[in-house]
């Protein structure tokens, strides 16, 4: 996309003719083109399909998607509205916001709409002109300030900022923050023109001890989305993590502590899959202190606790009730699965060898009811098969 075709769809003709493609979206690709033909130029028919098409995408990120005007690229580097909304709570102290290097906008919207006066800053012109669209499709404009100029030269004036750094600079996908851009080595310098800066990283970063380092993981609906940096008055308590799983908003903070010793598995326990974000930030230890768990192996992330725990309240695992517990040995998994009519059976696993599909194939259920079998390791190393079965007692 060019300048031009982004001020085309802005446009009131672009506008009225993204609205035709939205009424066609379910017909075939041929007979889409044809409604706009008569319409629309062989260029301008391009453009609104492809706008379309990615408006269709957007709705997994947005609920404004039908609004707002993208570009592939910008899409997929832009955070789910649950993941914005949520971050734009870390500003609640401050007045002005700057969102450095602010894309095609779902950040600055988030911010805005949570009582933030933004200033918006984008160089490149394509995004600053979609930028300035969906502020405004938003109904946010006037809390958002766009501003089309580079935030490293010339950072505007807030009381504390957002920056997004380019995770592809050269057209690839880094996990380095030193090869992002702005690298990391540059946001000790541009975070000095700010009470508080926050930064976002790739979802993968691990744990650190240094500034810039990350200090909180999100999740949504058990996906990981974004790690996040923080300095100034938005950098961490020394030592301290956060882990928020969305949409749940439940969190687990702590330092990292120890896990707790782990013990065997019993028929009744509760079988608890902390989210990945609970993972990644390296806070098992203190989530499973949190409610008195304890996990099956030492270094698979499972946890065992007593029905009575609060872990309901906790909202960071995933939770099965463990009704028999057997071992991986393909004959018992089929006699386990014919003994309690199972048909459709979720496998899980970690820790152990071969894909679900192939224990599937030795389990061979063959009944009308549904279960689920996680197959991971106990205390001692052995393999184990941990079912929670349809009409258990208890």
């Amino acid at each position: 996309m060019d300048v031009a075709e982004a001020r085309f769809l802005r446009s009131p003709r672009g506008r009225e003719l993204l609205e035709r493609a939205r009424d066609v979206r379910a017909r075939d690709p041929l007979a889409r083109r044809r409604a706009l033909d008569a319409r629309a130029s062989p260029e301008e028919a391009r453009a609104v399909l492809a706008q379309d098409e990615l408006r269709a995408r957007a709705a997994r990120k947005t609920p404004l998607a039908e609004r707002l005007l993208f570009t592939k690229e910008a899409l997929e580097q832009a955070s789910a509205a649950e993941v914005a909304d949520e971050r734009a709570t870390a500003f609640t102290a401050f007045d002005r916001v700057a969102d450095l290097g602010a894309g095609i906008g779902l950040d600055a919207i988030a911010l805005a709409r949570a009582g933030r006066r933004v200033v918006a800053v984008e160089k490149d012109p394509v995004r600053a002109t979609l930028l300035r669209h969906n502020v405004e499709a938003a109904d946010v404009g006037d809390r958002v300030e766009v501003v089309e100029g580079d935030f490293l030269a010339a950072p505007p004036a807030a009381d504390a900022a957002f920056l997004d750094p380019d995770r592809r600079p050269s057209s690839r996908r880094t996990r380095d923050p030193e090869d992002f851009e702005p690298p990391r080595s540059a946001w000790a310098p541009l975070a000095r023109a700010y009470a508080g800066l926050l930064a976002k990283l790739a979802p993968g970063a691990k744990p650190g001890a240094g500034p810039c380092d990350p200090f909180a993981w999100v999740s949504l609906a058990g996906e990981m989305r974004e790690a996040r940096a923080g300095l100034g008055s938005l950098a961490p308590t020394a030592g301290r993590r956060v882990a928020i799983v969305l949409p749940a908003g439940a969190r687990v903070e702590g330092t990292g502590i120890a896990w707790p010793a782990p013990r065997a598995p019993r028929v009744g326990d509760l079988l608890l899959e902390p989210d990945p974000a609970v993972v990644l930030a390296d806070l098992v230890g203190d989530a499973a202190a949190s409610i008195g768990a304890a996990p099956l192996h030492p270094r698979i992330a499972y946890l065992l606790a007593d029905r009575a725990a609060p872990w309901a309240e906790a909202r960071w695992a995933k939770a099965l009730r463990i009704d028999a517990i057997g071992s991986t040995d393909a004959r018992e998994l089929e006699a386990t699965a014919a003994a309690h009519d199972v048909g459709a059976v979720e496998i899980r696993s970690r820790g152990i060898e071969d894909p679900p599909e192939a224990w599937r194939r030795r389990i061979r259920p063959r009944g009308a009811r549904p279960a689920t079998v996680v197959l991971t390791r106990g205390p001692d190393d052995r393999y184990l098969a941990l079912w929670s079965l349809p009409n258990a007692d208890g």
